[in-house]
């Protein structure tokens, strides 16, 4: 059976933006954001990829035409070829609610999402094709199937998917049974969202960031404001008072924000320097969000004896808390979807979608590291080079594994270099084919990266990569299939931290990566003639993009971005490429 899942609702950004009193950055106080495509044939995860790195537009909620159409091809396939199409909304559910102007009709309706494939696919798609997925079940999905689990307790949290915004399943013989949700008004997504808004980011993207100031910040100061918006309950229950305030607060939380400003601290001029109080108020903002999920957690993992935990939605791509979680050892295993965001809903609504139709999904997908995206073969990135490359100096070393050993000593020798090789990863995290590297034993490496070539805040962190049979001599964590694709933050050794500077956050973290030679083997190489020229076997490991940009998907747009910021070197296969100046 061939399965076709996607995200995103197309117009929902440019229907927000028809508001006449639509202020900056309220455009992506929508649903429907990161658009993206997954096919699965026969229960296999073929390909995946989101949208944005095709349009250049990061987060897009664009009909994800161009990512379809990379999934066909990658499986040689035609539209009409395929069986069931999944989406991950089932607005339906909810018309009663929603069906008032406009909006419904233009964007939520599941009949605008059959429209819309014989618009941009000039397809058409019989009904009976097509299938609408709850948007918390298609998260569900695409963090169970692929966990390799018989059972799990599973925990949905996100900004709002259709009402939701937590939700708690127990998932057993491929069933999902809900156990607890918890609707929009008291979402714990949107609340830090309006945070991340508040202290100058965008909402629906930079809540990252939030999480990487909130270590240079003591929660003390604001911890008073927050418990004062939210109550804990009896039976893992919890409200968060979003709506309290004087003035319009639908649908963009104005009179929350203003409250914010007028009450308790200011908004920031700047995000690029922030004063002690913003970063007070970022530690205060995670705090919270800690507090309310292990609270919720901790009670369903009582209530159903399950001891294994698989998480998905924005909410669980919260690196800080999944270490915390892990360190709590409150759960045998934890499994988080690397695609944790709306984009991971397209596999997640495909998986959904073909178990509802009969079909066993692969047990394969186990701790497999998701490669999903395209790739370019030598002879193509060959012809990008001979387009694009005019006035840089290549060389061809031969073969990848080479150029892994190349690309070693430049790091040895204090470059900074692009990495770029096989398959795009899928999902938000650079894992080691769409990278740049660093030297981790540098003093000034992390200065240097945010200032000269991610071009980004200098509070933020870099990863390390680290050889996985290596990584217990540097770092000291709980074993997690998380730390395979960068989902958890864990603690340096304090025997490393003056050694590995590029790596270690100012509380001693490190949102480490282990690489090992099965699934990955070419990174695993370069780490490890890293490793035998300095004694270190890990590198800085960050996206190859510039703040703003999504990763680079192709060789063409890689050597671009190359050009415009200071790396010394950019590897696309076998070939190097250096700046003559």
């Amino acid at each position: 059976m061939i399965v076709l899942g996607y995200s995103g609702l197309d117009a929902s950004v440019r229907h927000a933006r028809e508001d006449s009193d639509l202020r900056p950055g309220e455009e992506r106080i929508v649903q429907g954001l990161d658009s993206a495509a997954a096919l699965l044939i026969d229960g296999r995860v073929v390909a995946a990829a989101a949208e944005e790195r095709f349009s250049f537009e990061k987060h897009t909620n664009a009909f994800p035409r161009e990512s379809i159409l990379y999934c066909l091809k990658t499986a040689g396939l035609s539209p009409d070829e395929v069986d069931l199409v999944a989406h991950g909304f089932a607005f339906s559910r909810h018309a009663h609610l929603l069906s008032a102007g406009k909006r419904y009709e233009q964007v939520l309706d599941p009949q605008r999402q059959i429209e819309l494939f014989h618009d941009k696919l000039d397809l058409p798609l019989p009904v009976e094709k097509f299938f609408s997925v709850p948007h918390h079940l298609a998260h569900a999905g695409s963090c169970c199937f692929p966990s390799g689990l018989d059972e799990a307790l599973c925990v949905i949290c996100d900004g709002v998917g259709e009402i939701e915004s937590l939700s708690v399943y127990a998932f057993r013989s491929g069933g999902f049974e809900l156990l607890d949700r918890f609707l929009a008004k008291d979402s714990l997504g949107i609340l830090y969202g309006l945070v991340t808004l508040h202290l100058g980011f965008q909402f629906n993207a930079d809540e990252y960031k939030v999480m990487g100031l909130a270590p240079y910040g003591d929660p003390e100061r604001f911890r008073s404001f927050f418990d004062s918006i939210i109550e804990f309950r009896d039976h893992g229950r919890y409200s968060v008072d979003l709506t309290g305030f004087d003035g319009n607060n639908a649908p963009y939380y104005r009179g929350f924000l203003r409250h914010l400003a007028d009450t308790v601290i200011d908004r920031p001029q700047t995000s690029e320097r922030l004063p002690q109080r913003h970063c007070d108020f970022a530690a205060a903002a995670q705090e919270c969000l800690e507090k309310l999920l292990f609270h919720v957690i901790a009670h369903w993992r009582q209530r159903t004896g399950l001891r294994t935990l698989c998480m998905a939605g924005g909410v669980a791509l919260n690196c800080t808390f999944n270490g915390k979680l892990l360190d709590s050892r409150m759960f045998d295993q934890i499994y988080v979807q690397p695609a944790a965001g709306d984009d991971g809903t397209a596999l997640g609504a495909a998986m959904i979608a073909a178990r509802h139709a009969g079909e066993v999904l692969s047990p394969a997908n186990h701790r497999e590291i998701p490669f999903y995206g395209p790739s370019y073969s030598a002879e193509a990135i060959a012809a990008a080079v001979a387009r694009e490359g005019g006035g840089l100096d290549v060389a061809d070393l031969g073969s990848p594994w080479a150029a892994a050993a190349d690309a070693a000593k430049a790091l040895a020798e204090g470059e900074i270099i692009a990495w770029f090789q096989g398959r795009m990863e899928f999902g938000p995290r650079a894992l080691g084919n769409r990278s740049i590297l660093a030297n981790p034993l540098l003093p000034d490496i992390k200065d240097r990266l945010n200032a000269v070539i991610k071009l980004r805040e200098g509070f933020r962190p870099f990863a390390p990569a680290v050889a996985a049979e290596r990584a217990a001599e540097y770092f000291d964590f709980v074993p997690s299939p998380m730390f395979d694709t960068m989902l958890a933050t864990c603690h340096t050794r304090p025997e490393w931290r003056h050694r590995l500077p590029g790596v270690t956050h100012v509380d001693g973290s490190a949102r480490m990566q282990t690489v090992d030679a099965a699934r990955n083997g070419l990174f695993h190489r370069l780490i490890g003639c890293f490793g035998q020229l300095t004694g270190v076997h890990c590198v800085v490991n960050t996206s190859f993009n510039l703040r703003g940009q999504p990763v680079r998907v192709s060789p063409s747009v890689a050597i671009e971005t190359f050009r415009k910021v200071r790396l010394a070197r950019l590897y696309l296969g076998s070939l190097r490429l250096s700046k003559r100046d």
